[in-house]
């Protein structure tokens, strides 16, 4: 279960840290700036779907540069379609694109501690579950459009809930 990082080159920094947080974690990451033939290639738009088709879960860092990049929307829509769990991760901006309302939105690096912990709830009950992931199998877990809505239900609702713990603990301290 590979998290696929989509990102405009300027935001690398930003993308950087979250694929670090990400492997500390033990979770395998893509990052194309890492990839040899992504570097390498004269077909980069085949080796980005391939890539996002061989990872469960999408993070898109999008900051006020991502808006003159073509390739984040192009990856976002393609996870999209092949129905992957999809988060953003905003950086240094007041509001995101509205078509990004439908998934997570993390803001902070308590926002990725909670998405490592529902990404490996997710991975717990798939590995415990009738099959194990593999390659054979985890096309089928992939493509289950209720386990990538379920995901990002629980994500979101952690997220709130961090939220109000965050404001309430705030507000107690005036």
């Amino acid at each position: 279960m590979t998290v696929f990082i989509s990102y405009r080159h300027t935001d690398f920094s930003a993308a950087w840290g979250i694929n670090k947080k990400l492997n500390d974690a033990g979770i395998k990451t893509y990052l194309d700036k890492l990839d040899a033939e992504s570097q390498t290639t004269d077909d980069i738009t085949t080796v980005i779907t391939k890539n996002i088709l061989q990872s469960t879960h999408l993070i898109a860092v999008v900051s006020a540069q991502t808006a003159a990049s073509w390739w984040v929307p192009f990856e976002i829509g393609e996870a999209t379609v092949t129905e992957r769990r999809i988060t953003s991760f905003q950086v240094g901006i007041s509001k995101l694109p509205e078509y990004l309302d439908k998934w997570p939105k993390m803001i902070t690096l308590e926002h990725i501690d909670l998405f490592i912990q529902e990404y490996k709830n997710e991975y717990r009950t798939v590995s415990g579950s009738r099959f194990s992931v593999n390659e054979s199998h985890e096309n089928t877990f992939i493509r289950n459009s209720n386990n990538a809505n379920d995901f990002h239900r629980a994500l979101k609702s952690k997220m709130d809930f961090n939220y109000r713990v965050e404001s309430d603990l705030q507000y107690s301290l005036i």
